[in-house]
Formats: structure tokens, C-alpha cells, sequence
């Protein structure tokens, strides 16, 4: 170990004369102490991600970590300068110089690593706890609860939320699939998880479910003209004006527009185009995901892929949907999103990032560590790894159990 190495340095700090070890020994024992019980939390977190308590601890734990890390960079600062002079008069030999040195850029990557990590944490427990505000904001603004959702979300999920274990990927989720259910399948989800933000931080309720009825409205204007429901809709809005429950009468409209319809109102698209989505849409049907998740899927493929062909798009959604159905716990539409995100950050093709996804699901890669792929493989790239080598490092965590930035970092 580096500290055996440098035993035989001595400094003076503070005025007294003393060996480095020494001087490091306390703010040492401190941090060994604070890495065990980081290990527990980590630990802890693999069971429960979405526990805002253990989340509460991994960040006091590595505030306690970075001021003892702080305190051993303050020490070994002052001591380089007298190390160097050392081994300059021949005072100490080589190794104990290089083991200094090593000591010293061990500990600032340490810090740096604990700054991250710290702005990680602190920035899941505040998207953690801005989610639990929407999704009660949700349920509060459309008079329902979870388990009138259990069926569209599965039992899985329910119990999540129902229990207060969801995880923020999960709530996102949860809120996606609902306010398409409540509101409409065409309806604007950012806007709507605005109005609900606004009404978890205490904004007039009832201003709130005027503000999702207009969104409504909004969403399915053009099927209104088209086919005619003004009746059901303008019932709906005023039951979303009164509180009243809003599942069930858009959900009835739109169940009887034609998907060609949906497709001329969704897609961004060439006419030539459309002929293809239909085809992909149906063909992905086929394979047994839910017709609404196939059009949402389907739809960003294309929307994040405008210069992409009709082909190459094509040949994405249909592999996504296989993918989708053969792991249990992926969503197909959120895998359209993922693959995307993978390619932009890794700065490959879409076809790229879904073999690259297909084969880590294949080792036994957890469906619900999908998104940290594009994070964690985002900061493995920028710092020089080849996408090989990145599959690697994810490959050997799955080996490990652990998808902890800092411990791929360390394999």
C-alpha cells in the first residue's frame, strides 16, 4: 500500500516535526470508517433505489467523506513541497518520492470523484422528490388512485408506488402512461407535468384541473373535428373543471379513431412516410405490444431520427419491439428513448446502441439500469474508453451486481 511506502517520509506541519502516515493517520481511520458505511448505503440502494431516506444518507455520508478528503489534500499540499526538496538532497529514495506522488493524485481524484458523486445524489433526491409531488399531484387533480391504474401499469409498479418504493424512472413512467390513459393519447406530457409541478408547489387546485382540461382539449382537437366527439370531450372538461374522475370518456373517443388518423395528426412525417409507420406500428402490434405503446414508440423513433430513412428507422422500431418483449420489465416506449440516447452519448448509430443494449440484456443486465448505459457510458467516453471497452465495464458490473459509476470506474 502507497501509505507503507511513504512511512519513512517525514514533514513538519503545524510547527511539529512528524512522520506523513502520522499526520494522515486520523483523517484516514475517519474516511475508512465513512467508506464502510457508504458500502451499507450502496448496498441498501440496490434493493430500494427510489428510498429517500437511504438517499438522504449517501449524501451526509459523502459531504463527511469529501471534508475528510479535504483535510488529507490540505496535509499532503503542505508536505509536497518539503517531499520534493527531500528527494532533491537524496534525503529519501525514489520509491517513497513516486509513492508520494501517487498518494497525492489518488487522493484529488478521490475528491473529485466525491464532488461528483455528491451532485449525483443531491440532484436524484431533488428529482425524486419533485416526481412524488406530481404523481400525488396527479392522482389529486383527477380524483383517482393508483390502483384504478394497476391494470395499465402492472403489478410491479403498483405495488412500487402503492408502498412508496418507485423509483424516479419509475413515477416518470407511472405519470407518462397515466396521463395518456386520463388525458388522451395525443396529450402533451411536459405540459401536463407542468400544471401538476405547479400544483405540488401549492398552486390553486381547481386552476390546476382547468389547466389539464385545456390541455386536453388541446390534444384532441383535430380528432374532434374529424370524428365528431365535441359531446364527449366538452363533458370531459367539465368534469376535469369540477374535480370530477377524467379516465374513461376522451379514452372512449379516441378508441374509435383509425390509426391512420392518429398517424396523420402524431407524425411529423413525409405523406410518402406514412405508409411505412403503419406498417411498422401494426407489425410491432403483432409482436405483442400494446397498440398505443407502439404508436408513442414508433412516433419518437421517428421524431429523434428525421434524416434517418424510412428503412433504417424502420429496421430501429421493430428491433426495439423484439427487444422489448424478450426481457421482462422494458417498456418499449422508453426503450425507443434509451437507444437514442445511448447512440448520442457513445456517438454511434441507433442500430449500434440496440445490439449494444440486446447483448448486456443478454448477460443479465437489469431492464431498469437501462438509462445509466448513456449516463455512466457518456463519462467513460470523455475520458477516453472505446465502446468495446465501455461493454466491457458494463459486462463486468453485471458480473459484480453493481451499477455504481465509481465502482465500473475502479474494475
Amino acid at each position: 500500500m502507497a501509505n507503507n511506502r511513504i512511512k519513512g517520509i517525514t514533514i513538519e506541519l503545524n510547527g511539529d516535526t512528524t512522520g506523513l502516515t502520522d499526520a494522515l493517520k486520523d483523517v484516514n481511520k475517519e474516511s475508512n470508517k465513512v467508506t464502510s458505511e457508504l458500502r451499507e448505503v450502496e448496498r441498501a440502494l440496490k434493493f430500494d433505489p427510489g428510498n429517500a431516506e437511504l438517499i438522504a444518507q449517501k449524501q451526509q455520508l459523502l459531504a463527511e467523506q469529501i471534508q475528510n478528503t479535504s483535510q488529507k489534500l490540505d496535509v499532503l499540499k503542505e508536505a509536497q513541497s518539503q517531499v520534493e526538496a527531500q528527494f532533491r538532497n537524496g534525503e529519501i529514495g525514489a520509491e517513497q518520492y513516486r509513492a508520494f506522488q501517487r498518494e497525492l493524485a489518488t487522493t484529488e481524484a478521490q475528491m473529485q470523484r466525491f464532488n461528483a458523486q455528491m451532485a449525483s445524489t443531491a440532484n436524484e433526491q431533488d428529482r425524486l422528490a419533485r416526481t412524488t409531488g406530481e404523481l400525488s399531484a396527479f392522482f389529486e387533480a383527477t380524483g383517482t388512485d393508483v390502483n384504478q391504474f394497476a391494470d395499465l401499469l402492472g403489478t410491479r409498479l403498483t405495488n412500487a408506488i402503492r408502498d412508496g418504493s418507485a423509483t424516479t424512472d419509475q413515477m416518470n413512467r407511472a405519470l407518462r402512461l397515466m396521463g395518456q390513459h386520463a388525458l388522451g393519447a395525443g396529450v402533451d406530457i411536459d405540459q401536463m407535468r407542468e400544471a401538476l409541478r405547479r400544483a405540488a408547489q401549492g398552486a390553486d387546485l381547481s386552476g390546476i384541473r382547468q389547466e389539464l382540461a385545456r390541455i386536453t382539449q388541446e390534444a384532441n382537437e383535430a380528432e374532434e373535428a374529424v370524428n365528431g366527439f365535441g359531446q364527449e370531450l366538452s363533458g370531459v372538461v367539465a368534469g376535469l373543471a369540477a374535480g370530477g374522475g377524467i379516465a374513461g370518456v376522451v379514452q372512449q373517443a379516441l378508441d374509435v379513431s383509425s390509426l391512420n388518423t392518429k398517424i396523420d395528426i402524431a407524425f411529423d412525417v413525409p405523406e410518402e412516410s406514412k405508409k411505412t409507420v403503419f406498417d411498422v406500428i401494426k407489425q410491432i402490434e403483432a409482436y405483442g405490444v400494446d397498440g398505443q405503446e407502439a404508436l408513442e414508440g414508433v412516433r419518437r423513433q421517428w421524431a429523434l431520427n428525421k434524416d434517418a430513412s424510412d428503412t433504417t428507422n424502420r429496421s430501429i422500431a421493430e428491433g426495439a419491439a423484439v427487444v422489448a418483449k424478450s426481457y421482462e420489465g422494458i417498456d418499449f416506449i422508453e426503450l425507443i428513448q434509451e437507444i437514442n440516447e445511448i447512440g448520442a452519448s457513445l456517438q454511434i448509430s441507433n442500430k449500434e446502441a440496440l445490439a449494444l443494449t440486446n447483448a448486456l440484456l443478454k448477460t443479465g443486465f437489469p431492464p431498469e439500469q437501462l438509462d445509466t448505459i448513456a449516463e455512466y457510458g457518456l463519462q467513460m467516453k470523455q475520458i477516453g474508453f472505446s465502446t468495446a471497452e465501455i461493454q466491457a465495464i458494463f459486462e463486468k458490473g453485471v458480473d459484480l451486481k453493481t451499477w455504481n459509476i465509481d465502482n465500473y470506474l475502479s474494475l
